[in-house]
């Protein structure tokens, strides 16, 4: 008996995917395609080329990394949720704390799930999500428990998150203030702002925070 044919490529959903890795984007896309589940319009290595691409394209699917420079996956799907895209939205992360856990679905994603768990769950996560329900690796369904959400998350805004992130990558505040656009003096402000917030002193304690809170990888 002949194996059934896959689903030819042109009728299958149209899938960005997101990772700072191009092995990983590679990879991805060549099983993906090979599996018949989704076509692959685009990549991005960051969540700030993410955030514009993807509007741009408008895929049914977005497949993201949640660590990401510039703007990690949480925050680019806060940013494409409040800019109305209404796509499934997966995310594919090494992180399995509950914290990162409730980020990611308080952030608006349908689906997640660990890199550690086999391909076939990526692609049932992807099939969830467009069905419109909410998808969680099994292996982490005991951690989703309660709504646990971080400390960063009920404290500071979509902007200063952004703002720690990059002076967790290294950035100096004018290279900040030209990344999004507005004056060093605004940066400044921000900065003290996240002082106050977090109760720390200088950028070496806001760095240690954001590596805590999964906002930047060493």
């Amino acid at each position: 008996m002949k194996p059934a044919p896959r689903p030819a490529l042109s009728s299958a959903p149209a899938l960005f995917l997101a990772d700072d890795h191009k092995i990983v984007r590679d990879g991805l896309r060549v099983l993906l395609e090979r599996s018949g589940a989704c076509r692959v319009v685009g990549d991005a290595a960051d969540g700030r080329a993410l955030v514009a691409q993807v509007l741009a394209l408008q895929p049914e699917v977005v497949v993201t990394d949640l660590a990401m420079s510039e703007l990690n996956g949480v925050e680019a799907t806060r940013q494409l949720r409040a800019a109305g895209y209404r796509g499934a939205i997966v995310m594919l992360s090494a992180h399995d704390e509950r914290r990162m856990v409730a980020q990611a679905f308080d952030a608006g994603v349908n689906a997640y799930v660990h890199k550690d768990h086999a391909f076939e769950q990526l692609v049932a996560a992807i099939a969830a999500a467009r069905r419109g329900e909410i998808w969680l690796s099994p292996q982490l369904a005991a951690i989703a428990e309660d709504g646990c959400v971080s400390t960063l998350v009920e404290l500071l805004t979509p902007r200063e998150r952004e703002v720690l992130q990059l002076f967790a990558e290294g950035r100096g505040t004018k290279e900040v203030a030209a990344e999004l656009s507005v004056s060093p003096k605004t940066i400044e402000v921000h900065r003290l702002n996240l002082f106050a917030k977090l109760r720390v002193n200088n950028v070496i304690e806001l760095t240690r925070i954001a590596i805590k809170e999964g906002l930047v990888q060493l």
